[in-house]
């Protein structure tokens, strides 16, 4: 495969050795001109299978934009882009600008005045700057849809649909999904010129690379038992995945209470803050991220040894997407899942739709945690001896010393007043469980779906009401699941804990000039 020196140098020096299954077959097949779906899972190396040959086919002495790339999430797009800088680090005059909703639509306008090849950003945002006239896709030569099935789910292939219609139909076009329902089946039927179909999803849809254990524990002891693995693994970072903003609140207090480097992201935090977070994540200054799935959609990081499941998944396909998140293109990774009494059905699920098999282990004891926590203070007193200076610290032993104390002596008494300086919240029980994985008992259905009295004759879009559902509540685009816009009515469904303040807050309010009445859809879905 022959690329230019400036992107071979620019991929060497990120550390690319051998390319992954889904890059051998999908970059070829690109800078063939041939149109493709790509079936792949998080974590298989996707951005660089279509950022290199993107890089290597575009026209960087022209002002035109020449390739859009769509995704669900801004988190998402901020990733690619961040990802296609480094690629083209070399490559003169390369120019990206992400554009999507969260962010002063003014500051875009400034971005794209500096005439930008290349567009990364979600699809209502996309759709507002063609209707402003700021983005011109006449010139389109290439287009691609990354996670595209969860784009379906959130209700945006009408927007794609219309974004396709600014594109030219002589473009090259690439689609991306985890997953090949009908929708995404049909979609690439229209849009997509005989494509080649590239997986590299096998029999096994986890990675073969991440051990995967589960552990029976009580609810109230589950922010113990991840205290206890992460002393016994030390991994270099760790994700943990909850189920509710309101848990990885919880979850990240605990743990900080406990003295572990940690932090949070979740849709009610400012977009700075989650970008802040996430990049100090990625650096190594935050070693601990508690998350929501929504939060950590597209979440790329390489060096993420262990992932945590503080409550088990909704949906296998959520576990998948979580895992995934470790184990990146080779590397070795760990997925722990903590099992209380009510979620043990799920287990069976799970390993059944994924095809994997998850290890039942014990949470390691008290005493064990203690033994690697000696330890490791024993490898950090060595490190310190052999490589810093102690002169300050020897003036103060010497005057312990002066006053007849023994040396053993001040040292055991040093470390029992480090000791004591650790919070301890800490429980000495043994804190595994013993109740049957068989347990039949069936959650209620998770998701409540709305109706609203206006649709299509009123000019209503799925971005319209993503705008005014998130405007007056605290809830993120991606909550908001299976959008149906009919002629003269839509729908819309969202986790049941939202039920009650959007009824509250949305009622009565104004969409599209005419007044809004909401209520519960008498069948609801998941």
């Amino acid at each position: 495969m022959k690329i230019k020196n400036e992107i071979q140098q620019a991929i060497t020096e990120m550390g690319f050795v051998n390319l992954t299954p889904i890059q051998e077959k999908t970059i070829p097949l690109l800078l063939m001109g041939k149109d493709v779906i790509g079936n792949s899972h998080t974590g298989t190396g996707k951005t660089a299978a279509f950022g290199i040959p993107l890089l290597e086919m575009i026209d960087f002495t022209s002002n035109e934009i020449q390739a859009l790339i769509m995704t669900p999430t801004r988190e998402l797009s901020v990733q690619i882009k961040q990802e296609l800088t480094n690629i083209s680090k070399y490559i003169d005059n390369c120019r990206i600008v992400n554009v999507y909703g969260g962010e002063i639509i003014t500051k875009q306008f400034a971005q794209l005045k500096k005439k930008p090849q290349i567009i990364i950003g979600t699809p209502g945002r996309i759709i507002d700057h063609l209707r402003r006239k700021t983005l011109d896709f006449s010139k389109i030569k290439y287009l691609v849809l990354d996670e595209a099935d969860e784009m379906l789910k959130m209700g945006f292939v009408e927007d794609i649909e219309t974004i396709f219609e600014y594109t030219p139909a002589t473009r090259q076009t690439l689609m991306f999904s985890a997953t090949m329902p009908k929708r995404i089946v049909d979609l690439a039927r229209k849009y997509l010129v005989s494509p080649e179909v590239v997986s590299s999803v096998g029999e096994d849809l986890t990675n073969q690379d991440i051990s995967q254990y589960y552990y029976k524990v009580k609810k109230e002891n589950k922010t113990e038992a991840i205290y206890r693995l992460l002393n016994i693994y030390r991994p270099t970072l760790a994700l943990i995945f909850c189920n509710t903003k309101a848990q990885v609140d919880k979850v990240t207090e605990e743990l900080i209470d406990r003295k572990i480097n940690c932090d949070k992201i979740h849709g009610d935090l400012p977009q700075t803050t989650r970008l802040d977070v996430l990049n100090k994540f990625h650096n190594g200054v935050i070693e601990v991220l508690v998350a929501t799935d929504v939060a950590a959609r597209g979440l790329d990081i390489k060096k993420v040894e262990a992932v945590f499941n503080y409550d088990v998944p909704e949906k296998a396909e959520y576990y998948i997407h979580r895992i995934g998140r470790t184990g990146r293109i080779g590397n070795i990774g760990y997925s722990f899942t903590l099992v209380s009494k009510g979620e043990v059905r799920k287990i069976a699920e799970i390993e059944r739709l994924s095809n994997s098999k998850i290890k039942k282990r014990n949470i390691p004891t008290y005493d064990k945690v203690l033994d690697v926590k000696s330890s490791k203070f024993v490898e950090e007193i060595k490190e310190i001896i052999n490589n810093e200076s102690l002169e300050k610290e020897y003036l103060i032993l010497n005057q312990l010393i002066s006053d007849n104390l023994k040396e053993d002596e001040i040292i055991a008494a040093l470390i029992k007043k480090l000791n004591a300086l650790e919070v301890n919240h800490n429980t000495t029980d043994d804190i595994n469980e013993t109740f049957n994985t068989q347990d039949t008992s069936r959650s209620k259905d998770s998701q409540v779906r709305f109706h609203i009295n206006i649709g299509k004759e009123d000019n209503l879009t799925v971005s319209d009401v993503l705008d005014f559902v998130t405007s007056n509540v605290k809830i993120t685009a991606k909550e908001i699941q299976d959008i149906a816009i009919m002629s003269t009515f839509s729908f819309f469904s969202v986790d049941k804990s939202y039920g009650p303040v959007i009824l509250n807050n949305c009622k009565s309010k104004k969409l599209k000039g005419k007044r809004i009445f909401i209520s519960v859809s008498r069948k609801s879905r998941r």
